[in-house]
């Protein structure tokens, strides 16, 4: 809902602030008085075009702010969240624009800089903005579908989400058959290309501790000149063999004998003849492993070609797949799983076809069901209208809801709805956006928005200047009508009908004054007296009398017998 509305020089408004209401609020004033300018900046304060005409003259910028209470549009509150938006515990959106003649436009919400697209879009859906050449959301033959399916009741609904769920399902389904068919070409090649890394690896036989392996045995046998002499030498050192030095096992041997000799005149050295024994014994197995070691080293240059040819194997696999044989082996079992797909689309192919006919079988029949109910809900909805339209006087008018086939299978269902009307009886109908004038727009849209009251989420609703060209009874019928949708939603309306102004539930008078040379505009919201004389004046003019002043008394009094009835 809309609760204030700051303007500051804009146009020929230097300084006002305009607090609305819920309910009815009206908006009167003398032609000229600048009511228009009210609007104008309240379009400029949701993101409409601005212009460096509408600073006021002698100013460098203006600027507008419109503040919304936002605590029942969930909606609205979601989108702020994704845009990063905060607002208050108060649950308001602050919307403010100022406008430089350097043509620089500054946007901001709840007091944070933002671009222009998103300033418009969290300021869409706040208000739907009626005039007799503003009629956008009804002209727009899209908003016609919405509006049947929601006059149509939950049933309706209900129905519309079965169909988008389905066509949903259909539209992925088709995608992939698509995308399996467009890259079918595609597929082939990378099928080929895969079952040739497949087997390079397979024919491999690789294992994933073999590289380590064969670099220690590659080691060994590039060294075996080298292990065989250390290998020798070691052996002679402990047992004997070739060289001069007295082996090891010689030189223990003859120690534990001069320390038996010890021993047997102190016994305390028994303990230090195994000691030695023990390193005797330890000094002979070393000697007997190291012996069989060297026996065992062989230079077998066939065997290092064998290692050398499998390392180089190995590393030109680890170049194409992977730093490491489970790297290797890994993509290995990723690319069977891969080809185990490709090979299975032409499969899958024929699956998602048959997938695609159950999908269009159950469309169809769920989309026919819409279609009846479709068809009854614009029976009731042509009715409605035409009881609204009578009592609006304009019943001549003929309207139908025109239900066009559509081809296709699509998330709408099987029919583009299209409102149609007859302005006058023998007259073919046609669409409505080519027939009717400003007044019968403005008119129809009251009768639509009477109807859609209980379930259209657009909190606001301003109609301006709808009454013009009508008089006597219509006027009426528009100001009771309008005082109706105000008991659901907050309406704004600009008018000159004294009989629909009668109805407000807030009044406000707009008035233009000459101060110190320069024109200025007012807004004035006026009590029990001052809209006595309001009406007296839209009704008689600058001739107001005791009698004008009664009737207008009259009625108030009536407006509100009205819309207590």
């Amino acid at each position: 809902m809309l609760q204030s509305l700051y303007i500051k020089n804009f146009a020929l408004i230097d300084d006002v602030e305009v607090d609305f209401s819920d309910g009815l609020n009206v908006v009167t004033g003398e032609t000229g008085a600048g009511k228009s300018m009210l609007i104008d900046a309240l379009q400029v304060a949701l993101g409409g075009r601005a212009s460096v005409e509408f600073i006021r003259s002698g100013r460098d910028k203006a600027t507008v702010q419109a503040t919304f209470d936002i605590s029942h549009l969930s909606w609205l509150k979601k989108k702020l969240e994704e845009s990063g938006i905060d607002y208050d515990e108060d649950h308001l959106l602050i919307l403010s624009r100022e406008l430089n003649r350097s043509g620089k436009n500054t946007c901001r919400i709840n007091g944070r800089p933002i671009n222009l697209g998103i300033y418009r879009e969290m300021g869409s859906g706040l208000i739907d903005m009626l005039g007799q050449y503003e009629q956008q959301s009804l002209l727009n033959q899209e908003k016609h579908r919405w509006l049947l399916d929601r006059l149509g009741g939950q049933e309706v609904l209900n129905q519309v989400v079965k169909v988008k769920g389905i066509y949903t399902q259909w539209k992925h389904t088709t995608a992939q058959l698509n995308e399996i068919e467009t890259n079918a070409r595609e597929n082939a090649r990378r099928f080929e290309m895969l079952t040739f890394q497949a087997k390079e690896i397979a024919r491999a036989d690789l294992a994933e501790d073999e590289e380590e392996e064969l670099l220690s045995e590659r080691r060994l046998l590039v060294n075996a000149e080298k292990i065989t002499r250390l290998a020798g030498e070691v052996y002679d050192y402990l047992y004997g063999g070739e060289t001069n030095v007295t082996p090891a096992v010689d030189t223990v041997g003859k120690a534990t004998g001069a320390l038996e000799e010890l021993a047997e005149i102190d016994n305390n050295l028994v303990s230090l003849i195994e000691a030695l024994k023990t390193a005797l014994y330890q000094l002979e197995d070393v000697a007997r492993e190291i012996s069989s070691y060297r026996d065992q080293v062989e230079y077998n240059p066939e065997r290092l070609d064998q290692i050398e040819n499998r390392l180089n194997l190995i590393k030109q696999l680890k170049y194409k797949y992977g730093s490491s044989i489970k790297e290797i082996l890994d993509y290995k079992e990723a690319t069977l799983l891969e080809i185990d797909k490709l090979s299975n689309s032409s499969q899958q192919a024929d699956d998602l076809k048959e997938s695609i006919k159950g999908l269009e079988k159950q469309w169809i029949q769920q989309a026919k069901d819409l279609t009846e109910l479709r068809q009854r809900a614009a029976k009731q909805l042509e009715e409605d209208v035409a009881r609204e339209l009578k009592y609006l006087e304009i019943g001549a008018m003929d309207f139908k809801v025109g239900m066009n086939p559509k081809t296709g299978v699509s998330s709408q269902g099987l029919e583009e709805i299209e409102f149609l009307i007859a302005p006058n009886p023998g007259e073919p109908l046609r669409p409505l956006q080519r027939i009717a004038s400003g007044g019968e727009l403005s008119r129809i849209m009251l009768a639509l928005k009477v109807l859609l009251s209980g379930v259209d989420e657009v909190p606001t609703l301003i109609f301006d200047e709808i009454d013009t060209g009508v008089g006597g009874k219509a006027l009426q019928a528009i100001g009771e009508k309008l005082a109706l949708i105000g008991q659901t939603r907050q309406v704004i309306c600009v008018t000159h009908g004294a009989q629909v102004a009668c109805f407000a539930d807030t009044h406000y008078l707009i008035s233009k004054s000459v101060v110190d040379g320069h024109t200025k505009t007012t807004v004035e919201k006026l009590n029990q007296s001052g809209r006595v004389e309001e009406l007296a004046r839209m009704l008689a003019g600058r001739e107001i009398t005791d009698i004008v002043k009664d009737h207008a008394l009259q009625m108030l009094k009536m407006s509100t017998n009205c819309t207590k009835n």
